[in-house]
This record gives structure tokens, C-alpha cells and sequence, in this order.
């Protein structure tokens, strides 16, 4: 991971081993080996700070290329619904008139750049010509499933409401796009009576693509129902991901009781969190650190010249 040491501004040791001169303990997200990692004998005498992949990652999907943002954590991770995250600390910080404003000006600019987390795929439409409720997987066993409250059975029950919500409006499910990769088993092998009216996205497909012309969109805890909110799409949701339980979008789920301030923070206080304060960026061409903006028209940059 080529990227990772510009973005902390320190040297990494793989793994941190007994008697070397070691600061900090970087634990990735809720991985299964974090918990062993954590229990080294000298863990408990170092501090801790848990990482993951930025929500403007790369162009390319993980495998193919590093990650040119990571967030950083001292006290838990993001997706993690079940303990405190700094990013919860994040969404009720008082924000000053200016703040708002910067992150009302990168929303449109995520959405003006038609940026997402990866960037690869081509900006393919549906071929619905009709409105359509977006229904969105994941990869079985993603950590941000069962640490956003959720299990295999909420997708079955995420897809039941789209239908029965919404009996005149056609219905699309987005397939992730490691699973149409091949690399990941998503959580729809069969639809049974439901395929009369899903149409199926197994193709790789930019996700604004989809977001733009749709009427609302349905997740249990992926990335895209963050996505969906910078859109200005009505979001429900059947897991507890970091966007949900603030008020801002339609929840299956009762948001734990630390999330106090729902209800009064706004979209620009998620965006402004998650987007400008939880993340660091690195420029690509520079190899320093940058700043949301940056990355983004370099992102959207890189589309034009890559993509037909």
C-alpha cells in the first residue's frame, strides 16, 4: 500500500514487532485481525487508531489501485454502530456559518465532478425510461453489515419494502461492483417471485449514473446511501450505517441512543464530517497531502481522460 505513509506522515512497520521503536498501533477498521492484533502482549501500552479506505478512494477498485484517502479513528470506526466513533463526536460539533457553506459547495462539486468511491466504471444509464427505486448490495460478510446492526436477512427484507412500497414504480438492483469483478458473492443469487419486477445490474456501472435519475434508494449500509443524501435522494435504510439515526434519512432501524442530535444536524454537517474532517487526501501527482477539493477534480479529471 504505496499510499498509506504520505497519508499518515509516519513510517509503517508490517507488522509491528516486540522491540522495535513503534508509536502508534494502526488497526484496519473491524477486520477479523484487529481483535488478535489488539491483543498482543504490548498492545494495551500503545494508543490505538483505526483506519479505513477514504470515501473517495481511488480510481480504480481496490485491488488495482491504492487508496488516495484513508479516515482515522482514536476511538472506534465509522461504520461501527455498535461503539462510539470519533466521526459520531464529528456530526455534533458546532459549525460556523462558513463551514456549511464550503460543505455545500463540495457537495455540488461531488456531484457536478460525478465522482463516487471508486471511478472506474463508465457512466452507463439505465435502461429503464421510467422512474425507478434503487436497490442497492453488498458483499456478503462486509464488516460494515454486522457492524451497522444488520445481517444476510436484511436484504431480503430491504428488497420486500422497495417492492411494497413503492407497487407502481419500477424497481433496480444495483449488484456491487467486486461481485460483478467476480472476486465477492453479493446477497441476491435468486429473486424468485420478486424478478417479475427487479431489473438486475450485474454490469459495472458508475454509481451517479443510477443515483441521478432515481426516485429513492434503498441500502442497509453502503457507501451509496451516503451517496444518494449528496444527491438530494430520499435514503432508507435496514442497517445502522454512519449516515443513518441523524434524522436525514428513512430508518428500519432504532438509531442507538448516542446519536443524540437527530433531528438537528443537517446535511451539511454529514458532509462537512465526512468528507472535509474524517479523511485525509493525498494528491496523486504530488504525493503530498491535499485537500477534498483537489482530489475530487482530479477524480473527475482522470474520467474524462480515461473514460469514452
Amino acid at each position: 500500500m504505496t499510499t498509506l505513509e504520505p497519508l499518515l506522515g509516519a513510517c509503517v512497520v508490517y507488522p509491528p514487532l516486540l522491540g522495535r521503536d513503534v508509536d502508534v498501533l494502526l488497526a484496519w477498521g473491524r477486520k477479523r485481525g484487529t481483535g488478535r492484533a489488539l491483543r498482543w502482549p504490548w498492545a494495551p501500552a500503545l494508543p490505538t487508531m483505526y483506519a479505513e479506505d477514504g470515501f473517495v478512494r481511488s480510481f480504480g477498485l481496490g485491488d488495482r489501485d491504492p487508496p488516495l484517502s484513508i479516515v482515522l479513528d482514536t476511538v472506534g470506526i465509522y461504520y461501527d454502530a455498535t461503539a462510539p466513533s470519533g466521526f459520531e463526536a464529528l456530526m455534533t460539533a458546532g459549525r460556523g456559518d462558513a463551514e456549511r457553506a464550503r460543505a455545500r459547495r463540495l457537495a455540488e462539486r461531488w456531484r457536478a465532478a460525478g465522482v463516487s468511491k471508486y471511478n472506474h466504471a463508465p457512466d452507463v444509464p439505465p435502461s429503464l425510461c421510467e422512474p425507478y427505486v434503487l436497490v442497492v448490495d453488498q458483499t456478503r460478510g462486509d464488516a460494515s453489515i454486522r457492524c451497522g446492526l444488520a445481517d444476510e436477512h436484511s436484504f431480503a427484507r430491504m428488497l420486500e419494502a422497495a417492492l411494497d412500497e413503492n407497487p407502481a414504480t419500477a424497481v433496480l438492483l444495483k449488484v456491487h461492483p467486486d461481485v460483478v469483478a467476480g472476486r465477492k458473492r453479493g446477497h441476491f443469487d435468486s429473486l424468485g417471485a420478486a424478478a417479475a419486477r427487479v431489473t438486475v445490474v450485474a454490469h459495472d456501472v458508475h454509481p451517479p449514473a443510477l443515483l441521478e435519475s432515481s426516485v429513492v434508494v434503498y441500502t442497509v449500509s453502503s457507501q451509496m446511501g451516503f451517496e444518494a443524501l449528496l444527491w438530494n435522494k430520499p435514503v432508507r435504510t435496514f442497517g445502522m450505517p454512519f449516515y443513518a439515526g441523524w434524522g436525514l434519512t428513512d430508518d428500519d432501524l432504532a438509531a442507538p441512543a448516542r446519536r443524540t442530535a437527530a433531528g438537528t444536524v443537517t446535511l451539511d454537517d454529514l458532509v462537512h464530517a465526512a468528507l472535509l474532517q474524517y479523511p485525509r487526501y493525498l494528491d496523486p501527482e504530488t504525493g503530498q497531502r491535499c485537500e477534498a477539493e483537489r482530489l475530487i477534480d482530479w477524480m473527475a479529471g482522470q474520467r474524462h481522460a480515461r473514460l469514452p
